[in-house]
C-alpha cells in the first residue's frame, strides 16, 4: 500500500523510515505531535521540496596572474645570489634581476597582472647579488695584495740569502 510523504508529499511505500524524494525522516513526522486545529476536508496541498544546496564549481576558480617578468625576475635572482661568487655571473644575472623585477613592479600597477611582490623580490635579490660580487672583488684583490707582499719578501730572500731578516728563526 502506498503513503504520502509527510513533508514532500509524495507517494512511498509503507514501512519506509526515509523519504527518497526529500530525504527527510518519516517517523519523526509521524510521531511529532499534531496541533490541535479543527479538522477540515481541504485536500492537504503537497509541501514544497527542501531548497537544494549550492553545488561546488566543477573548475577551481582560475590563480590572479603573477606575470611571467615576476616570476622570470625572482628566479634570476635566487641564481644570482647562488652564483655570486664568480663575480660575472654575479654582475649579469643580478643586472637582469634588476631590469626584470623593475617591469614587472612596473607593470603590477595596471590592473589585471599581478606579480608585484616576486618582481620585488627579484629585484632586491639582484641588488644583493651585485653587492656580493663587488665583495667577493674587494675580497680577492686583498687576498691578491696580501700574497704578494709575501712573495716579494720570498724573492728578495732567494736573491740575499745571507741576509739577516731572511733567516728562518726556528732554525739554529
Amino acid at each position: 500500500m502506498l503513503a504520502t510523504c509527510p513533508h514532500c508529499g509524495h507517494a512511498i511505500d509503507d514501512g519506509v523510515t526515509t523519504c527518497p524524494h526529500c530525504g527527510r525522516d518519516i517517523a519523526q513526522a509521524a510521531t511529532a505531535p499534531m496541533a490541535t486545529a479543527a479538522p477540515t476536508t481541504a485536500p492537504i496541498a503537497p509541501i514544497a521540496p527542501a531548497p537544494v544546496p549550492p553545488v561546488m564549481p566543477a573548475a577551481p576558480l582560475a590563480a590572479p596572474a603573477t606575470g611571467g617578468l615576476a616570476v622570470a625576475a625572482l628566479v634570476i635572482g635566487i641564481i644570482a645570489i647562488v652564483l655570486s661568487f664568480t663575480v660575472v655571473f654575479g654582475f649579469v644575472l643580478g643586472a637582469l634581476a634588476i631590469v626584470f623585477g623593475a617591469i614587472a613592479v612596473a607593470r603590477a600597477r595596471t590592473p589585471g597582472t599581478g606579480g608585484k611582490g616576486m618582481g620585488l623580490a627579484g629585484l632586491v635579490l639582484g641588488i644583493v647579488a651585485i653587492a656580493f660580487a663587488v665583495l667577493m672583488i674587494v675580497f680577492v684583490f686583498n687576498i691578491g695584495n696580501a700574497v704578494n707582499d709575501n712573495f716579494s719578501n720570498i724573492q728578495f730572500c732567494i736573491d740575499h740569502p745571507h741576509n739577516p731578516s731572511c733567516r728562518d728563526p726556528r732554525v739554529p
